[in-house]
């Protein structure tokens, strides 16, 4: 039975279990009965049944956050939170853990993203995935992926979010990693073990975390832990920066921020609408997610928040230099996204938590739009995807291109798009920012990124669609079918998405409305305004000014570098463009910390357990052996040995008593 804790007049509670199930049920219907129906109803009925029951359960589920937004709207402000609590799950001495989930504009928003977008990537991928064979399989994962985020952005407390947490850790494995039969996708499952051993560091500082918070909490609740974080951590500082820095590392393994960020580029081995899904639009927002449910925390060390700004700052720079020199269609994202989450984390780490969700949200829309729209390209280019051998393809894929440059211009932060409007209220947030004293740098660094990030994606853009095309293009058109559009579906969810990046933001809702939105659950409430901020809006027109200036510049280079192609020496890779290619070298130097030093270490200590631990218990065993060898004759079985043994006792007590008793 569902139980209430600050139950909302008029909501339909019972719709959190309905929004949770159909996505299960979906993944599961899949699992048991998707071979059988293709079998039956032959490929291309049988395909698409489950297509449009993987994708109507994640849309039916949009439906259901849907009504409970409304219902959510109309509730007073201060009144906008209630948990639910399915059962107990834990009980051990004073601490009681439920099963429990959370309601409020923060899990709803989220909830509305997973689904909402979730939903549109699961119908592209209707046509996407159409003529592979394990078509059941990959709505199987992408339904039960679907089912943890819900999970985790719905939990009321830390440990019903680590189930979702560590599910969507295990979806993404299996999807980096969909492609595996054939020998020479090794690299998928490499990918795959790179994304899944990387996120256990992040993972262990969630754990620690937790056990940190029951051990001065008591209590795992995420309400209740955010109301007593002052009372609670006032005294003793070292606990709060030890918690947020803990909550950060977990953050920065999901969300892919310096120093674990390396996993996420590798994850492109996965399908496009994977990339999509998990590599853009969900996944990895859930460690921002993490830092603004519990932001209280975060606010109880100062230290901790400039860690988390400067960290964000210096891996939207780093992500960008690497971008703007990578030939895959796909990486050029997937290092974008890393960027971009980069812009998340600064904002959260100013103070600015609602600026970080909402770039989040817009975020959502043209990364995914950006990702489906590489994967058209794909489509129509049988899955070759290096942009040195594009070109010229804005005449053969025109609705392609056209929604493209929607995301290109959004991503830029062109106005009026979605783009524009939150990361010029991430760097207002910044630029007005006192707690973190650095902040001028970081603003800086935020608009150098800005610059940088409208290089690379009309880098992008302009060598696959406008640029002349490449050779290799012209050559290997001879041995394929013409280079077109496919799949209607496809096309339509791109003319979605490129609609959601217009208006989102701008229109539906404005920036002040997103802003009032969230303030229940987003706004400081440890520090003040005037702690974390010099002014709310001082400097507007400076900043937008600059931010527009900076994308500009950037938009211009971009076109008069690539106008004709890609120069030779960048094409090659020569140079600092090889450097960057090789993200400077960061990855290298992980593999050497992480799999040969590491390697080196577990080797050590295999050593020490082999021969100096073993070796002591297996010197205890004998031992025990030789003892037990030597008192072995005592036990003859013979009752006049034990009585001979007795009498010998009993006399030599009464020798020892006789002696001692005449002292």
């Amino acid at each position: 039975m569902l139980l209430e804790r600050g139950a909302m007049d008029g909501l339909p509670t019972e719709l959190i279990l309905w929004i949770l199930v159909l996505p299960l049920a979906g993944s599961l219907f899949h699992a048991l009965l998707g071979g059988l129906l293709i079998r039956t109803l032959g490929e291309k009925a049988g395909k698409w049944l489950i297509g449009a029951i993987g994708t109507g359960v994640v849309l039916g589920a949009f439906a259901f956050g849907w009504q409970l937004l409304q219902g959510l709207l109309q509730q007073p402000e201060d009144q906008r939170t209630t948990n639910f609590v399915l059962t107990d799950w834990i009980k051990i001495a004073n601490l009681s853990i439920p099963i429990e989930f959370i309601l409020d504009p923060l899990s709803i928003l989220m909830t509305l993203i997973v689904t909402g977008v979730g939903g549109l990537i699961h119908l592209y991928a209707t046509g996407y995935m159409a003529d592979d064979e394990d078509y059941s399989r990959f709505f199987t994962y992408f339904n039960l992926f679907i089912f943890f985020m819900l999970t985790l952005v719905l939990a009321g407390n830390f440990l019903v979010m680590f189930v979702g947490w560590e599910g969507v850790g295990l979806c993404s494995y299996l999807l980096i990693g969909f492609f595996y039969r054939n020998s020479e996708w090794k690299a998928n499952t490499d990918a795959a073990n790179k994304a899944f051993i990387v996120n256990r560091i992040g993972d262990a500082g969630y754990l620690l975390a937790m056990f940190l918070v029951i051990a001065l909490f008591g209590t795992l609740s995420f309400g209740q832990v955010n109301a007593l974080a002052l009372s609670v951590l006032r005294d003793v500082g070292w606990a709060a920066t030890a918690i947020a820095l803990l909550l950060f590392l977990a953050a920065a393994g999901k969300s892919a921020q310096l120093p674990l960020y390396f996993w996420l580029p590798d994850a492109m081995a996965g399908p496009t609408p994977v990339s999509a899904l998990i590599h853009a639009a969900t996944m990895v927002t859930a460690g921002v997610y993490l830092l603004v449910r519990v932001h209280p925390l975060l606010e109880m060390s100062p230290m901790a928040m400039g860690i988390v700004a400067g960290v964000g700052a210096l891996t939207a720079i780093f992500a960008a230099t690497i971008a703007i020199a990578q030939t895959d269609i796909k990486r050029v994202l997937a290092y974008s996204t890393v960027s971009q989450l980069g812009y998340m984390f600064l904002a959260c780490g100013v103070g600015a938590f609602w600026a970080g969700m909402f770039h989040v949200a817009t975020h959502a829309f043209f990364k995914a739009l950006l990702f489906l729209g590489a994967g058209s390209v794909l489509i129509a280019l049988h899955h070759q995807g290096d942009i040195r051998k594009m070109g010229g393809l804005a005449k053969a894929l025109p609705i392609t291109a056209a929604t493209m440059l929607v995301g290109w211009l959004a991503i830029a932060g062109i106005p009026p798009l979605s783009g524009f409007w939150s990361k010029e209220a991430v760097l207002l947030s910044v630029y007005n920012a006192k707690l973190v004293t650095f902040a001028p740098v970081l603003f800086g660094v935020g608009i150098l990124t800005a610059g940088l990030t409208a290089a690379y994606m009309t880098r992008l853009v302009w060598l696959v669609f406008f640029a002349p095309p490449a050779p290799q293009q012209k050559h290997e058109d001879h041995h394929h079918e013409p280079v077109r559009e496919r799949y209607a579906i496809v096309l339509s969810v791109l003319g979605l998405l490129a609609l959601g990046s217009i208006v989102f933001g701008w229109l539906l809702p404005s920036e002040k409305a997103f802003h009032e939105f969230l303030k229940p659950v987003a706004e400081p409430s440890i520090l003040t305004r005037e702690q974390l901020f010099f002014s709310e809006d001082a400097g507007k027109g400076l900043v937008f000014g600059i931010a527009l200036g900076a994308a500009v510049l950037g938009i211009l280079f971009g076109i008069g570098r690539y106008r004709r192609g890609m120069p030779p020496a960048e094409a090659q890779l020569q140079g600092v463009w090889g450097a960057a290619h090789k993200q400077w070298g960061y990855d290298a130097v992980m593999r050497v910390v992480g799999v040969n030093l590491g390697g080196a270490i577990a080797m050590v200590l295999a050593v020490i357990v082999e021969s100096l631990i073993d070796t002591l218990v297996n010197l205890i065993g004998a031992s025990a052996r030789v003892v037990g060898n030597w008192l072995r004759p005592l036990q003859s079985g013979y009752v006049r040995s034990y009585a001979f043994v007795m009498m010998l006792g009993a006399f030599l007590l009464l020798v020892a008593a006789f002696v001692y008793g005449l002292r």
